[in-house]
This record gives C-alpha cells, sequence and structure tokens, in this order.
C-alpha cells in the first residue's frame, strides 16, 4: 500500500514539474514549515495559472487573467483562498493568516500565506486544503508540512479535503 502512494505522488508530482507532458492532471502543491522563531507557519502553495484563474473568475463571477501587480487581484486570492484553505490548532477554531502575496512562474502561481500560531511547539494541526476542488473533480492537493525537521505529506482531494497532522 505504501508504495502505491509513493507512486502516486511521484506521479502527480511528475505531471504538476512537467505541464507540457501532461496537464490532465488538476494538483496543487503547499508546502507548510513552521517557524519556532517566529512562532509562524510559513505556507508556499503552488497551482497551476490557467486553473487558478478559471477558480478565482467562478468565485468572484469576473473573467481573470493572473497579474501579480494587481492589488485588487491579491484581494481577491486573499477572499477565495479563506474559503478554500484554513489550518486549525483545536477542531473548528480556524487560525487567521495573511497573503503575503503571489508570483508567476512558467505555468504556475506561488502564493505566500503567513499563519501566526503563538505556540512555541504544536501537538497537532489540522489542515484544509480544497482549493480548486469545487472546479475539477480530479483536483488532488498535496500537502507537505515541515515541522523540527520532520515532513509529513498527504493528499487531499474532494469528500477529503481535511487531514489532522499530529506532530
Amino acid at each position: 500500500m505504501k508504495y502505491k502512494t509513493l507512486f502516486l505522488v511521484l506521479a502527480l508530482l511528475v505531471s504538476f514539474f512537467f505541464p507540457a507532458l501532461a496537464h490532465d492532471f488538476h494538483t496543487s502543491i503547499t508546502d507548510i514549515k513552521y517557524n519556532p522563531r517566529t512562532q509562524t507557519l510559513e505556507v508556499a502553495l503552488k497551482v497551476f495559472t490557467d486553473d487558478l484563474e478559471e477558480a478565482v473568475s467562478k468565485f468572484t463571477k469576473t473573467k481573470i487573467t493572473y497579474n501579480s501587480n494587481s492589488a485588487e487581484q491579491q484581494q481577491q486570492l486573499y477572499a477565495y483562498l479563506q474559503t478554500k484553505l484554513s489550518f486549525e490548532l483545536a477542531k473548528g477554531k480556524a487560525l487567521k493568516y495573511k497573503l503575503l502575496g503571489s508570483e508567476a512562474e512558467t505555468d504556475a502561481v506561488w502564493m505566500y500565506v503567513e499563519v501566526p500560531v503563538k505556540s512555541a511547539s504544536l501537538a497537532q494541526l489540522y489542515v484544509k486544503n480544497a482549493v480548486l476542488t469545487e472546479v475539477f473533480g480530479d483536483q488532488m492537493n498535496i500537502v507537505n508540512l515541515n515541522y523540527k525537521g520532520k515532513t509529513e505529506s498527504v493528499l487531499l482531494q474532494r469528500g477529503e479535503e481535511q487531514k489532522k497532522f499530529t506532530l
């Protein structure tokens, strides 16, 4: 079973980093790192640009073409993320976070989020990542959490959009 999961994750990574080979997969990657000095979660979320444009256009009911220099668009991205991405130390108590910004890559967009946790250590973390699941039924969101040098990964998708990390 572990090899099957590893193969799936590797296949998704290959399709994500080589979009010309296959964009039939709808995938995002979220990297979360706990910073004990600032007591924050530093989050980087990578999605395909065209998928993000489609989701935010649907969300805002306005045709969107990604532009990282647009303050209005950054607000739209933040409003969209607020409905799709959450972090909880205790079940049902979402932490507030801020969108630090975003930047374009060849066919993808990186969005950067900072989540204050105000805790020297974490026992658990609930992560919800429903980004793009309302648009693509096959959307797979890979979440990597790095805490004290140890990395755990989970796969979130429609119907199973939140997981608990025990730290």
